[in-house]
């Protein structure tokens, strides 16, 4: 199965900075280096963006048999054709650790793998044709594109993942930081802010956003996420949240006999409107181009087996990428081109580093 890195489509074209192949580059080899940081041997490596599972769970993907024609698209170009699905609930921090860490909520990640699609994908999934969406329970990414993110990496790797000083910027002059990228880094930090201050207490309960641009065809772009039935449920933590809260109010509502169900919907824009690619960190108002439903997800229950060995290792052993995917969703903009190298360099150093079952080291893939 052959892969393909572009598609003949008018958004290739848009200027990129000269520098960012190789802040790319530098970020996949500081991804490796984290790693090993995290994971020195003989510890089992795990995923250098969203390592701590709440559970993978089963699903099906599903087009609504009346998706307008105008977005009978790619994926969703057949109404009612059904997918099977695995979907992986996660934090985002970079290390496993208390789910409200230092008392404070973080980003929570819906990551979707919809099954054997038909069509031209530009990386294949260990020789499968799969569609992945990534998404985190907020509209828009903290980091607008790779020089943002390379720096926030260069501070971490430096101070043991603390990230206090990416925004430095704010409160000292900084050599070397232009009005520009303070104006970028005040941004990063009012969107984290407001990541700390929002209430997850069930990952089946909330909504959750690819964050990123998408092409949508051969010339359009979409945004993309995914809200339960019915809309966001009022929040209200446990008292006393142990280190896994999220995971156990996942393990007691797949428990339960009624299906879980999201409507994934889409915004589109075309040529001509403000389509901000390049900055991950943007949102599309919703007054102007609303999100459109064109498909269902629903998660069967119960589901009752996704504390078993064999549900972790198959939880674990599933590799994501927004270019797991069809040629007419392909990725757009900065902050997915440098996802592309991170998310394969995070999964090739964690199949190179895995232990030696002939040694008698305990394996879990």
């Amino acid at each position: 199965m052959a892969n393909s890195d572009a598609t003949n489509n008018p958004f290739e074209d848009n200027p990129r900075p000269p520098e960012e192949d190789g802040q790319i580059d530098e970020l996949a080899e500081l991804t490796r280096k984290l790693l090993d940081m995290r994971y020195p041997r003989p510890k089992r490596v795990l995923r250098g963006v969203h390592p701590k599972s709440h559970g993978c769970v089963k699903a099906f993907f599903e087009v609504r048999q009346d998706i307008p024609e105008e977005l009978q698209v790619g994926l969703f170009a057949n109404p009612g054709q059904r997918f099977d699905a695995w979907i992986r609930f996660s934090n985002a921090s970079v290390r496993v650790e208390h789910d409200l860490k230092d008392g404070k909520h973080g980003s929570r990640g819906m990551a979707i793998k919809v099954l054997d699609v038909k069509g031209e994908v530009l990386l294949d999934d260990k020789g499968r044709r799969n569609q992945d969406f990534l998404m985190i329970n907020q509209p828009a990414f903290a980091f607008a594109n790779a020089e943002d993110y390379l720096r926030l990496n260069q501070i971490i790797k430096e101070n043991n993942d603390d990230p206090t000083l990416f925004f430095a910027p704010l409160q000292v002059d900084v050599p070397g930081v232009t009005a520009e990228q303070k104006a970028r880094i005040l941004r990063s930090f009012q969107l984290v802010q407001r990541l700390q201050s929002v209430p997850v207490a069930n990952p089946l309960e909330v909504s959750y956003f690819g964050a990123a641009p998408f092409l949508f065809g051969a010339d359009r772009v979409m945004r993309f996420c995914a809200e339960p039935w019915g809309g966001e449920k009022p929040q209200k933590l446990p008292a006393n949240p142990s280190a896994n809260y999220l995971h156990k109010a996942l393990v007691k509502t797949m428990a339960q006999r009624q299906d879980v169900c999201f409507d994934f919907k889409v915004q589109v824009r075309s040529q001509g409107e403000d389509l901000e690619i390049e900055d991950a960190s943007a949102v599309w108002d919703e007054a102007q181009t609303p999100y459109v439903n064109v498909a269902k997800i629903t998660i069967p229950a119960p589901q009752r087996k996704i504390d078993g060995p064999q549900r972790v290792k198959r939880c674990e052993a599933l590799a994501f990428t927004p270019w797991h995917c069809l040629a007419d969703h392909q990725p757009l903009g900065s902050i997915n081109r440098l996802r592309k190298a991170v998310y394969l360099a995070s999964a090739k150093h964690r199949s190179a580093r895995r232990p030696n079952r002939r040694r008698g080291t305990k394996h879990r893939a």
